[in-house]
């Protein structure tokens, strides 16, 4: 390293005032230039050539000031000039440039760079978020029936849903609380469809075998990865005494009834869910039906929030409710199964809620696998909150004013209560701070006079704390426009956390129209909105 005596100290130790409200390269280039007197781009061209080290760069400044050679000779890789004074350029493997190509390139740099600080970094963020959305977007799956169009959907994620899956088995097949192996479950799971086919779940029950068609009996394991989660009771994060930074653990939602647009955060084990990589975007068309079925399914397991056939608007949630039912009896109805029959059929919010009240009306069955809660809207009737355990459910009254909001706790008023048990106190308590957050939001709202529409959900499900590092995506649902809104975890090196994916809001619209899908993304990247 060479020494500065000639100006008397080192450049780390002066002009920190100078510096002040600046940051990143600009510091380094102000500083150079207030003691060099050398214009930017020979700054810049000044730290390449030292590697980045300041005080060399500033040693072949001090240079070129004074009269000295300080810029070094060769063939000029752009306009062939030999023995031109100028620069080399390590970023592209050493190459040489003389002065004036230098410059010219420097200066177009320059450019560039403030184009994109003007476009706040949008454009780079978009191009590389675009690849991912188009891998993403499964696209129209289309038959004559549903068991084709399980068998179709399965068929194209067949490398992606594997990872849930072994990565499941390795976490969660022994959970330490569960008295069932998955195995079981998975088994239990099959039987159950079977029996509610000609009950209720025809079209789920379709669904579903012809995608067993093809996957064999891992598709009852894939259906169950939510139970053998909760059964396990095993907290989706670290505890927070062992969690530095305390963040919180669990999915968040709220339904607003003046818009009929709900949304939830989707919020899991990541490194089981792959960090949202493989999430998905499907939209489903059986013969004969109006409308196609719209679904976001994270890591392609098969537990899908959406958009039904019957433009119901569904969400879905983790719930650890008390039960009547013995813990150590296997069966019952994975969530999934429920989800994909509310998804794929036409029926209307109260025909939605006949049919699950009719799936706790036959004594004979055990009518869960495990505890959950949806949220549910549809345009012109309403919105409503369902929660249910192993034997029983809870229907809120449907409300066309409001909001409805929930996490992971059995809300107020509920006729389920929360299990009392030490490995998931944490996550009911900051379940409850989670939504008490969203209500907070919602009441200065209410208090400004402004309606819950789509901005204003994307803006309460991107709170400090109902976003954390095991958020995969968040995904809002339009049923009036047959539109999904999902901001998916950035992928982009360097941007991993979710405190990333929230600042640049980067959301992507999905319709059941795919041209009008990727035409309306693309105006929003144009316009430089998120």
């Amino acid at each position: 390293r060479l020494e500065t005596t000639h100006y008397g100290t080192s450049l780390a130790d002066c002009g920190s005032s100078l510096l002040l409200g600046m940051s990143g390269d600009d510091e380094r280039l102000a500083l150079l230039a207030s003691v060099s007197n050398a214009d930017p781009s020979q700054c810049r061209a000044a730290l390449s050539r030292a590697h980045g080290d300041m005080d060399l760069a500033a040693q072949i400044l001090m240079g070129v000031a004074s009269g000295e050679n300080g810029l070094s000779r060769g063939h000029c890789e752009s306009c062939n000039a030999l023995d031109a004074p100028g620069y080399h350029d390590e970023s592209t493997g050493n190459s040489f440039y003389c002065q004036a190509c230098w410059d010219a390139w420097d200066g177009h740099t320059a450019d560039a760079i403030a184009a994109q600080q003007d476009y706040g970094s949008q454009v780079l963020i978009a191009s590389t978020e675009e690849g991912s959305m188009l891998e993403r977007d499964l696209g129209l799956v289309e038959a004559s029936d549903w068991r084709q169009i399980g068998a179709q959907l399965v068929s194209l994620t067949s490398d992606q849903r594997r990872i849930p899956l072994v990565r499941t088995a390795a976490k969660f097949a022994r959970g330490r609380n569960s008295q069932e192996s998955w195995q079981e479950m998975a088994r239990a799971a099959h039987d159950a469809v079977e029996y509610w086919a000609t009950r209720g779940l025809a079209n789920a029950s379709a669904f579903l075998m012809g995608a067993a068609g093809v996957v064999g009996k891992e598709l009852w394991q894939l259906l169950t990865i939510y139970e053998i989660q909760t059964a396990s009771m095993l907290p989706r994060r670290l505890a927070p005494k062992e969690d530095a930074q305390g963040q919180v653990s669990g999915c968040t939602g709220l339904a607003a009834a003046s818009s009929a647009v709900l949304g939830q955060t989707e919020e899991v084990d990541v490194n089981i869910y792959d960090y949202g990589k493989i999430d998905s975007v499907a939209r489903l068309q059986c013969e004969g039906l109006p409308h196609a079925a719209l679904v976001y399914d994270p890591a392609c397991s098969l537990c899908p929030i959406g958009l039904s056939v019957g433009g119901l608007g569904v969400s879905r949630f983790t719930l650890y409710p008390r039960t009547t039912q013995d813990s150590k009896q296997v069966g019952g109805l994975p969530l999934a199964a429920v989800l994909w029959e509310l998804l794929l059929s036409s029926r209307c919010l109260e025909e939605a809620l006949d049919f699950l009240r009719s799936l706790f009306a036959q004594r004979d069955q055990i009518p869960m696998a495990a505890g959950a809660a949806l949220l549910l809207s549809q345009p012109g009737h309403g919105i409503v909150l369902v929660e249910w355990s192993r034997s029983s459910i809870f229907i809120s009254p449907v409300t066309t004013e409001g909001v409805l909001v929930h996490a992971n706790h059995c809300v107020l008023g509920s006729s389920l209560s929360d299990v009392d048990s030490q490995s998931v106190a944490w996550i009911l308590e900051e379940s409850r701070q989670r939504q008490s957050q969203v209500e907070g939001f919602y009441a200065q709202e209410l208090l400004a006079g402004r309606e819950l529409d789509l901005k204003r959900l994307q803006e309460a499900l991107s709170i400090h704390g109902v976003q954390n590092d095991s958020v995969l995506a968040t995904v809002i649902v339009c049923p009036t426009e047959r539109e999904l809104h999902v901001r998916f975890r950035l992928q982009t090196a360097g941007m991993e956390r979710v405190e990333d994916t929230v600042a640049c809001d980067f959301w992507q619209c999905f319709s059941c129209s795919q041209p009008g899908r990727k035409r309306r993304w693309m105006a929003r990247e144009t316009d430089g909105t998120s």
